[in-house]
């Protein structure tokens, strides 16, 4: 009886060591069924400025029951306050950090909640280079809960640390997505996109994070405040002072009578002026035939057309307009120089008062606003200007 009751235990365990060294192989999602299990989970968070208004958006995703999300450090790192909007328009104004780390580019914050939908992390390390992967994330802060899918392109070294690059795309407001894998487990973070490349784009893998759940030391917003580089301290109260002269570029050298003129003495302004207006004929009238086109696409989609033009003006040798597909209409253009042109003199023309921005590929960047555009300006690791966009 006590040899028995030893081979019946000992069969208890090896059959439960064979379903452990055994699991059951999990089910693939479709991508529909995969959106509608994340979708509930990713949160849009909205960064304000010291004027009170909404200056960035970002994303993130709920980990745990009781509000706990992550995202990117660079969402939160340049400001005092925030508000996290569920996918159901619940909206949350108290944002507190429990975790950070600024090498990586992840931040784990809590909002004031309890019995939230969370997501399921997987680990870095079961995705392979081809796999397919997912994102559920909220593109330029205006497109809600979008899902995108792709590849896992390849495993990039950085400074102590790895990046998955994927061809899932992206857009700005889209740092802090989460990426699955086939079967709907967190796998990385969106954090960065290469705006000259096609569907180049960055994740944090999820491993990197998943030792920071268990921090439960929470600390405001102000306290981890970082003013941006181009920031600057705010001046004593003092008696306000006229505003300066504006520059000497008279209002004629941008809109001249004739357009042939206004090409030549400033075609990035002139050109800046015909977005939403240009068709291709109407570039054409201006800039001649263009000498080269692609496809200009979003999100596996193609959505317009991007020609390349030589330029008439002598201090840039071509510009590339995308126009949309189904509108026809100008929405962007990028201008290279005719021959190189250090950071410092755009510096000069367009002032201080930019967001510098790094690309996974170690390039700086500078947004700055214009007239009601957006110009970003991309440099080389000689800080030689590569181009210039406008939109």
């Amino acid at each position: 009886m006590f040899k028995a009751r030893n081979v019946t235990g000992l069969l208890l365990v090896l059959v439960s060591l064979r379903l452990i060294a055994a699991p059951r192989a999990q089910s693939q999602l479709s991508a529909s069924q995969l959106y509608k299990s994340a979708s509930p989970s990713v949160v849009l968070i909205e960064t304000y400025g010291d004027d009170g208004k909404v200056s960035a958006t970002g994303s993130g995703f709920l980990v745990d029951a009781s509000g706990e999300i992550l995202t990117n450090y660079h969402v939160i790192a340049h400001t005092k306050r925030a508000t996290v909007r569920l996918a159901n328009d619940d909206a949350y104004d108290s944002v507190a950090v429990l975790d950070l780390d600024k090498r990586k580019d992840i931040a784990l914050i809590k909002i004031k909640a309890i019995g939230l939908p969370f997501l399921k992390l997987g680990r870095s390390g079961s995705v392979q280079i081809g796999d397919k992967l997912y994102a559920v994330g909220n593109p330029l802060g205006i497109f809600q809960n979008t899902l995108s899918e792709g590849l896992l392109s390849g495993i990039r070294q950085m400074d102590g640390y790895k990046l998955f690059q994927l061809s899932t795309p992206i857009s700005h407001g889209s740092s802090g997505s989460p990426v699955f894998d086939s079967v709907g487990e967190v796998v990385g973070i969106i954090e960065s996109t290469v705006d000259e490349g096609q569907n180049i784009n960055f994740a944090v893998p999820i491993d990197y994070a998943i030792g920071m759940l268990d921090s439960k030391q929470p600390r405001s917003l102000e306290s981890i405040y970082e003013p941006e580089e181009n920031e600057t301290p705010a001046a004593p109260a003092v008696a306000p002072t006229p505003p300066p002269a504006p520059p000497a570029r008279a209002i004629e050298a941008i809109y001249p009578a004739s357009p042939s003129e206004a090409l030549k003495r400033d075609i990035f302004t002139y050109i800046g002026t015909k977005i939403g207006i240009w068709t291709k004929e109407d570039a054409e009238v201006e800039l001649g035939v263009p000498t080269d086109r692609r496809d200009m696409v979003f999100n596996n989609t193609v959505t317009g057309d991007i020609f390349k033009f030589k330029c008439p003006a002598s201090n840039f040798a071509t510009v590339e307009l995308s126009l949309n597909r189904e509108s026809k209409r100008l929405t962007a253009a990028y201008f290279y120089y005719a021959s190189p042109v250090g950071w410092s003199t755009i510096e000069k023309t367009l002032g201080k008062k930019y967001k510098k921005q790094t690309l996974p590929n170690g390039r700086p960047g500078y947004l700055y606003q214009f007239q009601n555009r957006q110009v970003f300006v991309i440099v080389d690791s000689a800080n030689n200007v590569v181009n210039i966009g406008i939109w």
